[in-house]
């Protein structure tokens, strides 16, 4: 009897002990979403150099091993699933005030020059009351009133940054084309050719990646006056222990990336080679100024 007594004492510390460590591999354990088509058709399913998002998110989840799919869910759902306490992380998102106030913000993994704002050159070009000494567009809202009969295409759930995104709030909706993110990248264009839309927001590297410098419609692109030369990409995490986590184990990551040679390349092969220094200096002073804060 004593015997078996031990026997089942044993058996339930093996068996609590096999629980703890599997609540802890889960705990540890999390999905990466994206609503960008091009993550979750081309990450861990096709190994050939694509973009600055791809190719950096690849270069993060080989060092993280993570090996399965990123998954494609729209950002609002994504949050939601943040919110109810799953373990969802999302790829590639601008820091805006108000997503930093309920979600947690890994190291930058991207970097970009800042969008410009596109016009189709059939339009008149905006006046001198729009534009300051430099040439740059004073605002987006304004320039938009006064060209009351034309149209700009956006994301759907997109954060241009906070300079911008107040800009954009001022926008008459009526005014606005909304496209589903999955779609933004490769429709836009399509919707310039077409007459559908006078304007868009774009990352000058989405342009000349699909284009080059032969673009299929006469445009203007101008800089936005008061916003940053460039922005940055981030892993997003739930503001939960489990996500704090998360996002140290992503950080590390993310250090261990700055640290290859690979990392510079991923973004300047994709822009012209006027813009490559600027952006590879900015990269360079960005990653030494984070790990010196660190």
């Amino acid at each position: 009897m004593v015997r078996v007594g031990l026997f089942i004492l044993i058996a339930l510390a093996t068996f609590s002990h096999a629980n703890s460590n599997n609540i802890e591999d889960h705990n540890s354990v999390f999905t990466l979403h994206a609503d960008n088509a091009f993550l979750t058709k081309r990450v861990n399913l096709d190994n050939k150099p694509y973009s600055t998002s791809v190719d950096t998110v690849q270069m993060l989840v080989d060092e993280l091993g993570y090996t399965a799919p990123v998954l494609h869910v729209p950002l609002v759902r994504s949050f939601a699933y943040m919110r109810q306490g799953k373990n969802v992380c999302v790829l590639n998102k601008v820091k805006s005030p108000e997503r930093e106030q309920k979600h947690l913000y890994s190291l930058p993994l991207s970097f970009f020059q800042t969008q410009r704002f596109y016009q189709l050159a059939s339009l008149p070009p905006p006046g001198d009351e729009l534009l300051n000494e430099a040439g740059h567009l004073l605002s987006i809202s304004k320039a938009m009133k006064a060209y009351p009969d034309s149209y700009i295409v956006l994301p759907d759930e997109y954060s241009y940054g906070a300079r911008v995104d107040e800009d954009l709030a001022h926008v008459d909706q009526k005014q606005i084309l909304r496209v589903a993110n999955n779609v933004y990248y490769s429709k836009f264009m399509e919707m310039f050719a077409d007459g559908k839309s006078d304007f868009a927001l774009i990352f000058p590297a989405t342009i000349y990646r699909n284009f080059g410098d032969k673009l299929p419609v006469a445009v203007r692109s101008y800089s936005i006056a008061g916003n940053t030369s460039h922005v940055s990409g981030h892993v997003i995490c739930p503001d939960t222990l489990q996500g704090a986590e998360h996002i140290a184990r992503i950080n590390a990551a993310i250090k261990r990336i700055y640290l290859k040679a690979e990392f510079i390349t991923a973004h300047t092969r994709y822009l012209p080679a006027q813009d490559r220094q600027n952006l590879q200096a900015f990269i360079k002073q960005t990653i030494q100024t984070l790990l010196l804060d660190e």
